[in-house]
């Protein structure tokens, strides 16, 4: 068996030096002569995508071994810490990735199975280094620290039915919840996890939530949720009174079909990520659409289910590309796009 092993592994060796590489044209939005705003830098599908040290030598007899969840699966919430470690929440495999970059490493968590983590949608970072991973099966936030390697809690149990976005806002010391299916926001205390408050219902009106999904905080602590069957997203301030809303069912720019992700850049751009119309919608902070990217396909720059974005401090953009099983990154050219 060994000697069959070294044969294979012999001739991938063989073939893996005659492939050429090549370089891919520069993939931008919109597309020249007009002023890029928008550039497609890579792909993430799994460990190798960090140059993490691993051999063809490893990576083979991994797969011999069989080891899949070492794959991007089906990723959703998307974060990223100081520290260059980016996190990926895989609904396929009910884990959460940690591509660390500074280490050239990757491992999973939770390291061991916990009773009631069912169905892992969205994460964010919180202080004193906690991680916050909702659970919409279980209808629990689960609490992690030490970069997730050590389980502390859950919380929500008997309040939360079906979680989903998460966000953390420093400016208020909160963290929010999504009761999607309770079609409400639900509050804790950041600092001891306690409950705080219940906001919103369900309802198309103004101060109304009708299945909310995911959620993202401004460099202001201006809160932005996705309001999905209401086709619109939600804007709130600080202290989580409704200020406007913008967007509506439709097929045009400016509308949504089927909107999920949301983020905003260090110029308070939203973009907004709509999983049937398989591409990004980017808006001023009032709601005026400002450039949209991104199509359907396998390719780069082109999306199958997008679900989740997040952009880090650098105005790099990560988004969930579900069922092409990988997190696509791209740059936000630091320009006035208004």
């Amino acid at each position: 068996m060994l000697a069959v092993v070294i044969i294979f592994l012999a001739g991938c060796a063989q073939q893996s030096a005659v492939i050429p590489e090549t370089q891919a044209p520069d993939l931008v939005w919109p597309s020249l002569p007009e002023v890029p705003r928008i550039r497609f830098l890579y792909t993430i599908t799994g460990p190798e995508n960090i140059n993490n040290g691993r051999g063809w030598i490893r990576r083979t007899f991994d797969f011999l071994k069989g080891n899949p969840q070492q794959q991007i699966g089906s990723p959703y919430g998307l974060s990223k810490d100081d520290e260059e470690r980016l996190y990926v929440v895989d609904t396929f495999y009910k884990t959460v990735h940690v591509f660390d970059k500074q280490s050239s490493s990757h491992y999973l968590f939770p390291e061991k199975p916990i009773e009631g983590f069912q169905n892992p949608i969205d994460i964010a970072l919180g202080t004193a280094g906690r991680i916050y991973v909702s659970d919409s099966g279980s209808g629990l936030v689960h609490v992690f620290t030490g970069h997730g390697r050590q389980y502390i809690n859950s919380i929500g149990e008997g309040l939360l039915q079906r979680p989903t976005g998460l966000a953390v806002n420093p400016i208020t010391g909160e963290l929010l919840v999504a009761d999607t299916t309770n079609s409400r926001l639900v509050v804790f205390d950041e600092a001891d996890l306690r409950f705080k408050r219940i906001v919103g219902e369900q309802s198309s009106a103004a101060d109304g939530f009708h299945y909310p999904t995911n959620i993202t905080v401004s460099k202001t602590g201006q809160v932005y949720i996705t309001d999905s069957l209401n086709f619109r997203i939600q804007r709130l301030e600080p202290g989580l009174s409704f200020i406007k809303n913008f967007g509506g069912a439709g097929d045009s720019p400016g509308y949504f079909s089927r909107p999920k992700g949301i983020a905003t850049d260090s110029d308070a751009n939203v973009y907004v990520a709509d999983a049937l119309f398989d591409n990004i919608q980017i808006f001023d902070s009032e709601g005026r659409l400002l450039l949209a990217f991104g199509s359907p396909g396998n390719g780069r720059g082109e999306f199958w289910l997008p679900n989740a974005i997040f952009i880090d401090n650098d105005d790099r953009i990560y988004v969930s590309d579900s069922y092409n099983k990988r997190v696509q990154v791209f740059q936000y050219l630091k320009q006035d796009v208004r």
